[in-house]
């Protein structure tokens, strides 16, 4: 696949002002308490460590269903479940250690009370694991909680299938890839990929996508540079890449050809459209090997 990159000028001019910081003051992490989750755990705790923010982790206790089982075997059905949620709060306990925390069992259903504590703990960051199960195009935490993903309030961090961070100092994100094709969806991304950097000390990683005009690549990668204004906190010089296709179609493969730890992707609210189509941000949501930080304008 062609395509051109190049560090961005030491002298560029600033042409979008990134000079204030979204802070991260209050994450709220959703899990069920799976595997799938608890990778999601590991970036959330890295990013509230690193901004100081407090962690609010969540699992949404359903009422007790056992359809296969006999009545009489509920009451010791139940009691398993009690003592499965009284060890997982215990671990959870000690992983929470390095942040301040509050750690929260709540019975309801998922996609309400999320949005419920999103409000009321004026949430800066959703964190999910996804589950990614082929074949269905909405398995964020199972498909109740897909709905959650487009409509939050906030931006939201997801960990998908094929990240495989299983300790907090391997969810450390020193290569961060922010895709935007300067539409003002896209742009509503470009603070928080510039904070993320400066915070975490990573390489900055800027993409845009030309479907036609090959003579617009190199007037493409000085606007890509221009993103980030002079004198910008950063670790090195940002590298600025165009390639070729629609917007969304490469974005997997520059991620993981530039070992990326993070992919930052501006999207519109309410329904997604234009820019990136909902199957298209499913696919990277799912299928990357990093997080994915999606940002509603």
């Amino acid at each position: 696949m062609a395509s051109e990159y190049v560090m961005a000028n030491q002298s560029r001019s600033r042409s979008l002002d990134t000079t204030i910081r979204p802070a991260f003051k209050n994450i709220l992490f959703a899990t069920d308490l799976s595997s799938a989750a608890e990778k999601g755990l590991w970036y959330a705790v890295e990013i509230a460590r690193r901004y100081g923010a407090i962690l609010h982790v969540i699992h949404v206790v359903g009422p007790p269903v056992y359809p296969y089982a006999p009545a009489a075997a509920w009451p010791k059905l139940a009691e398993e479940d009690k003592t499965f949620e009284l060890e997982a709060k215990a671990k959870l306990e000690e992983q929470l250690q390095p942040v301040p925390h509050e750690l929260i069992f709540q019975e309801g259903e998922v996609s309400p009370t999320l949005s419920d504590l999103i409000r009321a703990k004026q949430a800066d960051l959703l964190v999910l694991g996804t589950h990614g199960r082929s074949g269905i195009e909405k398995a964020l935490m199972g498909s109740v909680a897909e709905k959650i993903f487009h409509q939050a309030a906030c931006p939201v961090l997801t960990v998908g299938p094929k990240v495989t961070a299983r300790s907090r100092y391997a969810a450390e994100l020193n290569r961060i890839l922010y895709a935007t094709d300067f539409s003002p969806e896209s742009l509503a991304a470009a603070p928080y990929a510039l904070s993320l950097a400066q915070e975490h000390r990573a390489q900055l990683i800027l993409l845009n996508c030309l479907e036609d005009g090959a003579e617009a690549v190199h007037a493409m990668l000085q606007t890509l540079g221009r993103l980030v204004p002079f004198g910008a906190d950063l670790r090195c010089e940002p590298i600025c890449i165009v390639e070729r296709g629609p917007h969304g179609e490469n974005i997997l493969d520059v991620s993981e050809g530039h070992g990326a730890d993070l992919i930052v992707l501006g999207i519109a609210c309410g329904p997604v459209k234009a820019h990136f189509h909902r199957s298209a941000l499913y696919k990277i949501a799912t299928q990357a090997t990093c997080p994915v930080l999606t940002v509603r304008a």
